[in-house]
């Protein structure tokens, strides 16, 4: 487990109060831009070191901003949106990969077809015979 998740454990189990709402008169408390860019830095790394040196402030204010359930809630926040931009973009590639499998059924090399053959056949949710998938 990362220092940073770590660290963001700790505060959560220190809470008395579960999982802090980060929201005053309807909207998020701002964070300052070093903040942004702490935020910024921990997705890029798992070493709170490395983050408040990227970010340009010291490890010992990066980890008070970690006790801070607005900063929490952003990093959690761009954590999410990290992980969506990224599945969006695997999503992007499905097509490409399809069509590689495809190209794949006419290759010279009966072992790349029978696998190609075997990938699309069970991406496309095909059963094969009993019920067992296909060993490597």
């Amino acid at each position: 487990m990362s220092k940073i998740w770590d660290a963001l454990q700790k505060v959560e189990e220190n809470r008395e109060d579960g999982p802090a709402e980060v929201v005053e008169g309807g909207s998020r408390k701002r964070l300052t831009a070093k903040q942004r860019a702490a935020v910024l830095a921990l997705l890029d790394t798992d070493c709170l070191e490395d983050a408040a040196s990227t970010a340009k402030v010291s490890e010992r204010t990066l980890g008070k901003w970690l006790e801070q359930p607005d900063f929490v809630a952003a990093y959690y926040d761009a954590t999410e949106r990290r992980v969506a931009e990224s599945m969006q973009r695997l999503r992007a590639s499905t097509a490409d990969a399809v069509e590689v499998l495809r190209r794949s059924l006419e290759d010279d090399d009966p072992m790349v077809r029978i696998g190609a053959a075997s990938a699309i056949l069970r991406s496309a949710g095909v059963a094969f015979p009993d019920g067992d998938e296909e060993t490597q």
